[in-house]
């Protein structure tokens, strides 16, 4: 997959990291999108946009699929939703930035 969203972070290399997932998906995201030079107000509201969407999909993840340890057929629905949304946001941000649309 070449969108700028990428593939997830490498693994934690420490317990503290294994518990801060979504802080170095985070970092990585400031890394690859957001202008170095960009102001700290900017910073700070796209953070804020980032663990909310991420908190979100966890509640969406949480309250969503069927209780017990069987994937039900609704399972697999919710979770190709979420991916083809976020598939086509993906598409989105590669034309924009990448010029391309090739994942």
């Amino acid at each position: 997959m070449s969108t700028i969203l990428g593939p997830p972070p490498p693994p934690p290399v420490s317990n503290r990291d294994r518990k801060r997932w979504i802080e170095r998906s985070w970092q990585r995201y400031l890394r690859m999108v957001v202008p170095a030079d960009a102001p700290d107000v900017q910073v700070n509201e796209t953070r804020q946009a980032f663990f909310a969407g991420a908190a979100i999909l966890f509640t969406a993840l949480q309250f969503g699929v069927s209780e017990g340890d069987e994937v039900q057929p609704a399972d697999e629905r919710l979770m190709a939703d979420i991916q083809a949304e976020i598939d086509t946001f993906g598409e989105q941000i590669d034309r924009k930035v990448l010029g391309s649309t090739e994942h």
